[in-house]
C-alpha cells in the first residue's frame, strides 16, 4: 500500500511547482532546516499520534494553511509549503507555541498535522457567514457534513523514504484528502456526496447508483468549496472534546 502512495506523492510534488503557483503555494525551501529539527520531524511521524490534543496543537491549527491537491478529482489538504501561511514556517511555529525551542516547535506542527483529520471531527461549527480573506465565506451544514465524511490519507502510509523527500524538496510532510476518492469508496464521488447528504439517488438495472446531472454538478462544486470550509473551519471551530 505505502508502495502505490509514493508515486501519487511525487507527482504531487512535481505539480506543486506548476499546478498549484498561487503566491500562497510557492515553493518553500527558502532555507533547509536545521539537522535536528529534521530528525525530530522523522521522529514524530514515526512514533504513536498524540491522543490528547493540546493548546501548542490548537493554537498550530488555528493558523493551518489549506491547500488544494491537485491529484485526481482534487481535494483539500494542508499546504505543504507553506503549513502555516506566508512565511518562515519554522519561525511562525515557534511563534505560535510561543517556544524558541525550534525542533519542540516543528514536532508540535507535525502532531497538529497528523491530528487535523481528528479535529475535524473533535470540533464544531455553526452554520453562517465568516471571514475568508478578500470574500466571506457562507458555511451551510452541508458543507460540515462534507468534511466530515472526507476520507484523509494517513501521513504514516507516507514511509519514512517519502517524508525525507519531501523535506528534501523543501516541503513539509502534511496530509491530504484523498483526491480520488474524497468521500469513501467511490471514485463516483459525487454519488457519496449524495449518499451523505441524504440526497436523491437512483438505481440503475445493473443495480450501480446514479444522479441527475443538474445534481451531479451542484455537488461538483460544492466539493470545491470543502477547500474554504475547511479554512474557515479549522480558525473558527470550537472544541467539543480534545481527546481522540
Amino acid at each position: 500500500m505505502t508502495g502505490l502512495l509514493h508515486p501519487v506523492r511525487r507527482h504531487l510534488l512535481r505539480l506543486l511547482g506548476t499546478v498549484l503557483c498561487s503566491p500562497m503555494l510557492v515553493r518553500a525551501a527558502e532555507r533547509s532546516l536545521p539537522g535536528a529539527v529534521r530528525r525530530r520531524i522523522l521522529a514524530t511521524l514515526d512514533a504513536p499520534l498524540p491522543t490528547v490534543l493540546n493548546v501548542h496543537h490548537l493554537a498550530l491549527i488555528r493558523r493551518f494553511n489549506i491547500g488544494w491537491s491537485p491529484v485526481e478529482n482534487g481535494a483539500p489538504m494542508l499546504n505543504p509549503a507553506y503549513p502555516l501561511g506566508k512565511g518562515d514556517t519554522l519561525a511562525l511555529a515557534m511563534q505560535a507555541i510561543d517556544s524558541k525551542d525550534a525542533a519542540l516547535a516543528a514536532q508540535r506542527l507535525m502532531e497538529a498535522a497528523q491530528l487535523l483529520p481528528h479535529f475535524v471531527q473533535m470540533a464544531n461549527l455553526k452554520p453562517g457567514s465568516y471571514a475568508n480573506g478578500k470574500t466571506p465565506f457562507t458555511l451551510t451544514t452541508r458543507h460540515v457534513k462534507l468534511l466530515r465524511q472526507q476520507s484523509w490519507l494517513p501521513l504514516d502510509m507516507l514511509g519514512m523514504s517519502a517524508a525525507e523527500e519531501y523535506l528534501a524538496e523543501g516541503y513539509w510532510p502534511t496530509p491530504s484528502v484523498d483526491g480520488k476518492r474524497p468521500y469513501g469508496n467511490f471514485t463516483n464521488y459525487p454519488v457519496e456526496m449524495a449518499q451523505a447528504l441524504g440526497l436523491p439517488l437512483h438505481r440503475q438495472a445493473d443495480g450501480s447508483l446514479t444522479i441527475t446531472p443538474a445534481l451531479r454538478e451542484e455537488l461538483k462544486t460544492l466539493h470545491q468549496q470543502t477547500l474554504a470550509a475547511l479554512q474557515v473551519f479549522v480558525r473558527e471551530a470550537g472544541l467539543r472534546r480534545n481527546t481522540l
